[in-house]
């Protein structure tokens, strides 16, 4: 685990943001937060060292996260390098899904993860809850903050779920579930459309595309 020093300016609350979530970024500065721009392995937004860390998504995109079983790969790394991670769900979509399922899920990781979820309306309202966030986390903290880089797994088992799950539609648990059903990242490549489709998660569909990605030439 590495830990980066960082200056908290006089005055002004600091929030470390992963360099991609553009929009946010520039809320914050208006509302005059200090922003510092990297690219982040954990959270999309940090707020204290070792306490707070947010995961901002979009309705739609939480909600596929839900399907496909992400979320719980994402919230368990979050757990791993801070102490009180926050999910921010923005706005809404009609991407639809079970309102039992949606429950379960929400109910799951907060009995279970610890998580905290806030619902905002926009980029703008979602700066704001972060600059909050960020503001109390900071209250009683000196110039100098500390803030944890978490790094990707190296054990061997994880570097081969990650090579796995860089493939378009295959989720951490996917990429689990096909290594346990065939053993290697090898014997997954060699699998067959029809192997691929037996399981569980993937389907004719997901396999059909995951066998055009592998053997279409370059």
């Amino acid at each position: 685990m590495e830990t980066q020093r960082i200056l908290k300016p006089a005055n002004k609350v600091l929030v470390i943001a992963d360099y991609r979530e553009k929009e946010v970024i520039e809320n914050l500065k208006g509302l005059g937060a200090s922003v510092n721009e990297m690219n982040l392995k954990v959270g999309d937004f940090i707020c204290s060292g070792d306490g707070v860390v947010i995961e901002r998504k979009t309705h739609s995109d939480f909600v596929s996260s839900i399907i496909d079983g992400r979320i719980f790969e994402q919230v368990k790394y979050l757990k791993e390098n801070y102490e009180r991670p926050v999910i921010i769900v923005e706005g809404f979509s009609n991407r639809e899904i079970n309102e039992n399922a949606l429950k379960a899920t929400i109910a799951s990781l907060i009995t279970k993860f610890n998580v905290s979820f806030v619902n905002t309306k926009n980029p703008l309202d979602t700066a704001k809850m972060i600059h909050w966030l960020a503001k109390k986390e900071q209250e009683d903290v000196k110039q100098t903050l500390g803030f944890k880089q978490g790094k990707k797994p190296k054990e061997m088992k994880k570097l081969q779920e990650f090579v796995l799950a860089g493939m378009p539609g295959i989720s951490h648990v996917l990429a689990r579930r096909l290594l346990e059903d065939f053993g290697t990242i090898e014997g997954v490549v060699n699998a067959s459309e029809t192997e691929l489709s037996k399981v569980k998660g993937i389907g004719k569909k997901l396999a059909n595309k995951t066998r055009k990605l592998l053997t279409n030439k370059y």
